[in-house]
């Protein structure tokens, strides 16, 4: 009977040497491909090339790496339309992957703006960080010696060095890929991590920025993964808020607050042993129901406003039926769709250099539904993994007078719409709009998607029609297996 790592998806977070360091830039040599995104069958067509950069850029002597770039041509250029380049969460996800999911989100636009996507230095195909381990066996406690010895086991394994691998040397790499495809001014859209991705941009190279779009925001200021248990908990109130104010939702749950009291105290002091169907494989998973499973179980399906419509149904399902084994499988479908999206070793040379150091324990967060289990994981994991040098400035606000739109989800576990407010600071020109009872990533949805293309097409604020999020909401409610009220 396999067993799964579920805890281990909650991993899920000197100065600037400019690309003129090097001396000579590669012709780049582009071929039509197709792309698909890990997990699903789907694919999509454009141009794909490869990217040539010193892993250390100090030093011109150094290895060199490739990272993959997806090029999407605008269908009817024209002298004045900028291109547009995407940065894509995680820390760790591949943008070339992403192109399946962007790419009818973006048709508007790219009827007059070409698109970039270009694979981050640590993610991807060819990916120096990439491992796999010798004992991948599932275990479900949060073992740190394990998690340390992995650690060990992968820098031995891989073929890069960590320590440059950094958001501000990454950035560098895009300048390179601007000025090796010969454009002048671009637009930035960042998701997630990726908006922290776009402000280090903009940051070393604002000259060459017309316009930027943060979609669930991480001001620079923020410390990865130091806030993602309160986070969570003030998510879960404010989707359940929604269910009291709901007629439906509290009719049929007007416990469910205390329900997941009850769940989380089962879970950490009498978890069961579960077995449910891998959503995948079909082969049978074996779990054991702890506080560490239910926890991230909460945190998967709290993600996006569709499974957290589903939250209150499952939640009480578990108490009353004395199983979370729906709730578990439907948390296992969310993950599962997930996997191979996330480089987790370059995720780690993101956060252990750029976050790890400045971290604090957090004891008021042992009563969350996750705990201190993530900083506990950090730890373990940032002891050992190398640092790379981050500059004096990387989380100290600036001041930009390029147009800024900002974007959050109302119950948004991660980036909540707090975060946009801070970063909003930083531009004179910005627009800062939040999506009711929606969740993570909210840019690409059928009202924001008029919003973002209508803003990147004039890049001004005025004037730019957001009428259609006065009808924008969350999804119904689940009341039972059938879904939402008729």
């Amino acid at each position: 009977m396999k067993r799964i790592n579920v805890f281990a998806l909650l991993m899920f977070v000197s100065a600037l040497a400019n690309a003129e360091s090097v001396s000579e830039l590669p012709d780049l040599e582009l071929n039509k491909c197709v792309l698909d995104m890990p997990g699903t069958p789907t694919t999509a067509e454009a141009e794909c090339g490869w990217l040539t950069v010193l892993e250390n850029r100090q030093q011109p002597d150094s290895k060199k790496i490739r990272l993959r770039f997806v090029l999407a041509r605008a269908v009817k250029p024209s002298a004045d339309s900028t291109p547009i380049f995407f940065f894509a969460g995680g820390p760790g996800q591949a943008s070339s992957e992403l192109w399946v999911q962007l790419e009818n989100p973006l048709k508007k636009l790219q009827r007059n703006h070409d698109i970039v996507l270009l694979d981050q230095r640590g993610t991807g195909a060819e990916s120096p960080l990439s491992c796999t381990l010798d004992d991948e066996s599932m275990d479900l406690r949060v073992d740190l010696e394990k998690t340390t010895r992995q650690v060990r086991e992968c820098l031995q394994k891989i073929d890069g060095d960590p320590r440059f691998y950094t958001t501000t040397l990454a950035m560098a790499d895009y300048e390179q890929l601007r000025i090796a495809l010969g454009y002048n001014k671009i637009n930035l859209i960042g998701t997630s991590y990726g908006t922290r991705a776009v402000q280090e941009y903009l940051r070393r190279y604002p000259d060459v920025v017309r316009s930027i779009t943060l979609d669930s925001v991480a001001p620079v200021e923020l410390i990865l993964g130091s806030e993602h248990a309160m986070n969570l908990d003030l998510a879960m109130a404010g989707i359940f808020g929604d269910c009291r104010d709901d007629a439906d939702c509290h009719e049929a749950f007007p416990d469910v607050e205390k329900q997941l009291q009850q769940l989380i105290q089962q879970a950490r002091n009498n978890p069961q042993m579960i077995t449910i169907d891998d959503p995948l494989s079909g082969d049978p998973v074996e779990l054991e129901a702890n506080m560490d499973v239910i926890g991230i179980a909460l945190r998967m399906l709290a993600y996006s406003s569709s499974t957290q419509a589903q939250l209150p149904f499952l939640i009480n399902d578990a108490v009353i039926n004395n199983n979370p084994k729906r709730l578990l499988a439907q948390a296992l479908m969310v993950m599962s769709s997930m996997q191979g999206m996330i480089s987790h070793w370059m995720e780690l040379a993101v956060i252990c250099s750029e976050d790890y150091p400045l971290m604090q324990p957090r004891p008021e967060d042992a009563d969350t539904i996750i705990g201190e289990a993530f900083y506990k994981m950090l730890v373990a994991q940032c002891e050992v993994w190398p640092r790379g040098e981050v500059p004096a400035d990387f989380h100290q606000p600036f001041s930009s007078d390029v147009p800024a739109l900002l974007l959050s989800g109302e119950f948004d576990p991660v980036t909540p719409p707090r975060y946009a407010d801070q970063a909003a600071k930083q531009f004179s020109q910005h627009l800062n709009l939040v999506v009711k009872g929606q969740g993570h990533s909210v840019s690409f949805s059928k009202c924001t998607r008029e919003i973002v293309t209508d803003f990147i097409t004039t890049a001004s604020l005025e004037e730019l029609d957001t009428s259609c999020l006065e009808k924008q909401g969350r999804s119904p409610f689940f009341i039972n297996l059938l879904g939402p009220t008729p």
